[in-house]
């Protein structure tokens, strides 16, 4: 993929940057879901990283900036996992099949970097919520827009009904966040790819071209 290429010709120097990068957001998001965004400070982070407070700040200007390249790590991490899933289906059908498995075995791994700006979106300043708030948009826009061209090719494939893309598009996009909505609200007591199944035969049913199965 286009972003794996770029990680290759990275020098040993730059490799050793990223893995240092890497090292303190992840630290960082131990710290964030076991202790809450507000209630960690760099100092704890750099401490529990075991980095200097000055070699923190050489990666990441303020603990708001962290947190949003953390964010912004899983949203391109799972941008990469939508479009190999995507890649690997034969048909418009298969694609959605394994672009579900895909978001669902990742949240169950990823969850918290998304719950902690569920919950703390709204108390972050506001430079940061304008940047969250353009990246989340952004990021949705483009989901729409992938899930209405596999959409639009499972109508011309005679997959799916002759329904409008886009309107297909925000009903497969509905049923998975109300899922993964739910999962976490209920205390992710059970597996979400142990519905995935579930969840595509309520989609099918409603857009799947009859006596296809």
């Amino acid at each position: 993929m286009g972003k794996s290429s770029e990680k290759k010709k990275l020098s040993r120097k730059e490799r050793e940057q990223v893995a240092r990068r890497n090292e303190i957001l992840d630290t960082a998001l131990r710290l964030f879901s076991r202790k809450g965004y507000h209630q960690t400070s760099m100092s704890e982070i750099a401490r529990e990283s075991e980095f200097s407070i000055g070699s923190l700040y050489n990666f990441f200007r303020s603990k708001e900036d962290l947190f949003f390249q953390l964010f912004k790590r899983n949203v391109d991490e799972l941008e990469e996992l939508v479009e190999w899933a995507i890649s690997q289906g034969k048909d418009a059908k298969e694609k959605l099949e394994k672009l579900t498995g895909v978001l669902f075995e990742y949240f169950e791994k990823k969850w918290q970097a998304f719950h902690i700006l569920a919950l703390n979106r709204q108390s972050f300043e506001w430079n940061l919520k304008d940047e969250l708030a353009e990246v989340i948009r952004a990021k949705h826009l483009e989901f729409i827009s992938t899930l209405s061209q596999i959409m639009a090719e499972g109508v011309k494939q005679g997959i799916f009904k002759r329904f409008r893309p886009e309107e297909m598009a925000l009903a497969f996009m509905g049923l998975i966040n109300g899922s993964l909505f739910f999962w976490i609200e209920s205390g992710r007591g059970y597996s979400l790819l142990s519905r995935k199944e579930q969840i595509l035969e309520i989609f099918f049913q409603g857009v799947e071209k009859t006596g296809r199965r």
